[in-house]
């Protein structure tokens, strides 16, 4: 008397041809006692295993690659997936590899975020979905070389521009590297708690953002009405949409309240003896350059503490970063705040004669 058992099919590469179909039909075929019975699909044998799949409606709309990649998904590493996808479109004839794409595209990033972060030294990195997808485009390009094909090909979208260079830029990252779900569900608390007039400020700098219109805000009020909280609900809503803001003060001191913040001469690298002309230390190829091209938008808190010549020489150097001689802070929109009633007169020291 025969028991009854709990078998496993071995997973087979598309390249056995026929036999990937075979084991395609005893996946789906029930109750068949025999290679005709696999084979034959409404009351008619077909010649090939192939034939049988395609009867059967298992071929249509590419299903047949969609499920070797969820299969082969649970097994295999990001880097195998990508091998066998750069396979399928190469060998076999795919109907729609974009549509192909779309659907399996994300089994075959796992990898990708472990690799910023190794590269860039960090214990993890947040990559958004956009930059995922190119990336993973950016490997199937290598794949595809030695075919002398490219992702255009076959219709897969383009990889974007600069991808590599900001996934390798250490100060671009980390800049973006925020839980962005976190920052959705804290946006809307912070919101909810400002009042009119930070209320009024806040939506004036989200709506310049969304319709990419410069803003020069100074925001004047004494300590303890609420400047540091609207400076954080104002980051808050940048990272949570996955822009980057740079958040600075005059003192080290004053940096510690804002989210991430610097103090201003050590995030734009401004010179300690400044003079009509001077000039932050960043060059247009520079790391720090790449991440001033890629910001949204700047909060210097403490303002009125600094000399003019640093917002000056600031505003020299981002209008030769963006190339924009003749637009302030090259156009990038810019919040300042502090207390003119809090900075000490100061005096020339006399000369003796």
């Amino acid at each position: 008397m025969n028991k009854p058992s709990i078998g496993r099919l071995t997973y087979m590469h598309p390249a056995f041809g026929e036999v990937f179909y075979l084991r395609m039909l005893l996946c789906h075929q029930k109750g068949s006692t025999s290679f005709e019975d696999l084979m034959t699909v409404n009351n008619s044998i077909r010649s090939t295993y192939r034939e049988a799949c395609l009867a059967m409606g298992l071929l249509g709309d590419d299903k047949e690659w969609f499920t070797t990649m969820e299969e082969a998904a649970a097994t295999a590493t990001s880097a195998q997936l990508r091998t066998l996808f750069s396979h399928i479109l190469q060998f076999y004839d795919v109907a729609n590899p974009l549509k192909l794409w779309k659907q399996c595209w994300k089994l075959m990033s796992d990898d990708i975020p472990i690799r910023v972060a190794s590269s860039l030294r960090i214990s993890r990195v947040y990559v958004n979905s956009e930059e995922l997808e190119g990336y993973v485009l950016y490997e199937l390009q290598i794949l595809l070389y030695q075919y002398s094909k490219t992702v255009s090909d076959f219709g897969l979208p383009r990889i974007p521009p600069h991808l590599l260079d900001d996934l390798q830029n250490r100060l671009i990252m980390e800049e973006k590297n925020y839980d962005r779900e976190t920052l959705l569900a804290e946006k809307s608390i912070l919101e909810s708690k400002l009042n009119d007039k930070q209320l009024m400020i806040y939506n004036l700098v989200i709506s310049s953002n969304s319709t990419r219109k410069q803003e020069l805000i100074f925001v004047y009020c004494h300590g303890g009405t609420g400047k540091t909280f609207l400076w954080k609900a104002i980051t808050t809503a940048f990272r949570a949409d996955g822009k980057i803001v740079l958040t600075v003060a005059s003192s080290g001191i004053a940096s510690l309240l804002l989210p991430t913040g610097r103090t201003a001469h050590s995030r734009f690298k401004i010179p300690i003896d400044l003079t009509d002309e001077s000039m932050c230390n960043i060059k247009k190829k520079m790391q720090m350059a790449s991440l001033h091209k890629k910001t949204e938008l700047i909060i210097w808190d403490e303002v009125p503490m600094n000399d003019r010549k640093c917002l000056e020489t600031l505003d020299r150097t981002l209008r030769d970063i963006y190339d924009t001689p003749k637009i302030p802070f090259g156009g990038l929109t810019f919040i300042l705040g502090g207390d003119f009633r809090q900075t000490l007169p100061v005096k020339k020291k006399m000369r003796k004669t």
